[in-house]
């Protein structure tokens, strides 16, 4: 609960939603990878929800949807989100969260003086 809380704090400009709930992982004694995972493992109900409502949507239009185009294009997606988290959590084991800190400090400074 405590860590899908702190996920309100994403809608700061230049805040990173899997940064500060894998922050907030890490703040309650998580180890380092379950955070992590926990926190990608997070946006799993958002995003098939969010999928779920704009299926509905198109369902409701008069005009013909191509589903199957829709369904292969969600695979597609789900299996490079996969892929990508793979690889990133790779990255954290190599480069550690410091180097995404940084930058995610940038764009926030960078945000909030545009």
């Amino acid at each position: 609960m405590i860590i899908g809380s702190f996920q309100a704090l994403a809608l700061i400009p230049g805040t990173s939603r899997s940064g500060v709930t894998i922050t907030a992982g890490l703040l309650l004694g998580l180890g380092y990878k379950l955070a992590i995972k926990f926190s990608f493992l997070l946006s799993i109900p958002v995003i098939l929800l969010s999928s779920l409502f704009i299926f509905v949507d198109l369902y409701k239009i008069p005009e013909q949807v191509n589903w199957l185009y829709l369904l292969i294009g969600f695979l597609i997606s789900a299996i490079f989100a996969y892929l990508t988290i793979y690889f990133f959590i790779k990255l954290l084991d190599k480069l550690g969260m410091m180097p995404f800190v940084i930058y995610r400090l940038i764009l926030a400074i960078v945000l909030f003086t545009i």
